[in-house]
This record gives C-alpha cells, sequence and structure tokens, in this order.
C-alpha cells in the first residue's frame, strides 16, 4: 500500500521545494495551487489582508511507507519555514 504525502506549501518556496525533491529522486508529483484562509496576523501583504488568504501551493506525491517519515524530516530540516505542513494518508490504487 503506498502513502500519500501531502505537502503545503507558501509560493514562495515552490522552486526550492521543487529542486529539493528532484535532488532527493522524486520526479513523479503533482502540483495544485490554493489559497489558505487564517487569521490577519498570518497574512503578510494588504491584498491578503483584504481577502482574507495567502497564495499557497501543494504537492501530492505517492510514496512508498518507509520513506514518508525520512522525507518529511528532510523537507523540515531543508526548508525551515513555519507555514510548510506535511500531511501523510493511506492510499490504494484502484
Amino acid at each position: 500500500m503506498l502513502k500519500m504525502l501531502d505537502i503545503y506549501f507558501t509560493m514562495e518556496n515552490k522552486d526550492l521545494l521543487v529542486d529539493f525533491l528532484l535532488e532527493k529522486g522524486y520526479d513523479d508529483f503533482y502540483f495544485f495551487t490554493c489559497s489558505r484562509y487564517s487569521a490577519e496576523s498570518f497574512l503578510i501583504s494588504a491584498q491578503e489582508q483584504v481577502s482574507a488568504r495567502r497564495a499557497f501551493g501543494l504537492f501530492r506525491i505517492f510514496i512508498l511507507p518507509n520513506d514518508v517519515e525520512s522525507l518529511a524530516q528532510s523537507i523540515r530540516e531543508s526548508i525551515r519555514d513555519k507555514n510548510i505542513k506535511i500531511y501523510m494518508h493511506d492510499v490504494r490504487e484502484l
């Protein structure tokens, strides 16, 4: 059974994460644009504060269970940004 890893991040980190994943040998993943709706304290620009949302990205990777923890830890150690959130889900291909 595979694991699905969702990595949410501010758009400023997109290229850094792409380079990181490719360096680690992950060359098959998906990218989605999304918005984070949050309290004003998390929003940076005036535009974000007016709309109450911040531009985020999502990388979705299907990965072997043994690799999940090490990849997540490597991301946290290499890219020290509190806005990067990583979630794991159990999945199976139909």
